[in-house]
């Protein structure tokens, strides 16, 4: 494997690593891997997640780019005069425009965490050159199960019950909100209009990976419910849904990575990767 330092976009401003395999795999157009930013966490990732999972990647053949995007980690802000949208927009364009320039790949796969699977979902319905999407605790909306699960425990611990029904009976307070239900519901938007954005990409032959953790209870939190909140998704042979209740959101012990990439590793081998 080869990791080599890389500078690129407009004002060469962007930052990444290109993790090669010794040996290209045989099978044609195979598509590279580019690794989103997860939040404001430099191009590493998490516990070094995005670095050990490129090398496990280069030693199945696979290339890939972890970069960082404007105002990220290493790499400088380019396109000033643009929203933020458009600049990531911008920054996943170069990025891809540079795999290309080195004819090292034609079609891509996005890689994020949290907000960098936001990222990646809005990535791909805009550049056709996205074939695929490996998403960790992404959209999530809460079904009539979801309230079930979250809420029966509760019901038989004495002072929980006796807490909502206060809050219950409580008069309405005006209150920010607070880290729970709330944020993440409107952090993606309205759900027939995602699952509208996700029907159109499957239309597309995008495959994409969903991978949900137990610290993303707080709206999503038993293994089908994936397919609960978007039933028109259901028959859909290219999105593959996972869910570690026992993992925590940043994939802090090396068993729950190492599970992790096996999975990836297993999901990008099975694929029939369309060529644009």
């Amino acid at each position: 494997m080869k990791e080599t330092a890389c500078r690129f976009g407009p004002e060469s401003n962007l930052i990444g690593i290109l993790s090669e395999p010794e040996v290209k795999d045989g099978r044609p157009n195979l598509p590279a891997v580019l690794m989103l930013n997860a939040g404001l966490v430099h191009r590493v990732g998490p516990h070094r997640m995005s670095v050990k999972l490129a090398r496990r990647l280069a030693a199945c053949g696979i290339f890939s780019l972890r970069f960082d995007m404007g105002g990220r980690g290493d790499s400088e802000s380019a396109h000033h005069e643009e929203s933020d949208e458009r600049r990531i927009f911008a920054d996943a364009n170069d990025a891809m425009d540079f795999l290309e320039r080195k004819n090292i790949a034609h079609s891509f796969v996005l890689f994020g965490l949290c907000g960098g699977a936001d990222k990646a979902h809005a990535i791909a319905l805009r550049d056709s050159r996205v074939v695929g999407s490996i998403l960790l605790d992404g959209h999530g909306y809460w079904t009539w199960r979801s309230y079930v699960v979250h809420y029966l425990p509760r019901l038989f611990r004495p002072r929980a019950l006796f807490n909502f029904i206060r809050r219950a009976l409580s008069p309405p307070q005006k209150a920010p909100p607070r880290f729970g239900i709330t944020p993440f519901t409107e952090r993606f938007g309205p759900r027939r209009e995602v699952e509208h954005e996700v029907h159109t990409l499957v239309q597309r032959g995008t495959q994409s990976l969903y991978v949900y953790t137990g610290g993303a209870r707080d709206y999503y939190n038993y293994a089908k419910q994936f397919h609960d909140m978007f039933d028109g998704l259901k028959s859909s042979d290219s999105i593959e849904v996972e869910f570690y209740p026992n993992c925590d959101h940043l994939f802090m012990f090396e068993e729950d990575r190492e599970r992790l990439f096996a999975r990836i590793v297993e999901w990008f081998n099975s694929r029939n990767w369309r060529t644009n």
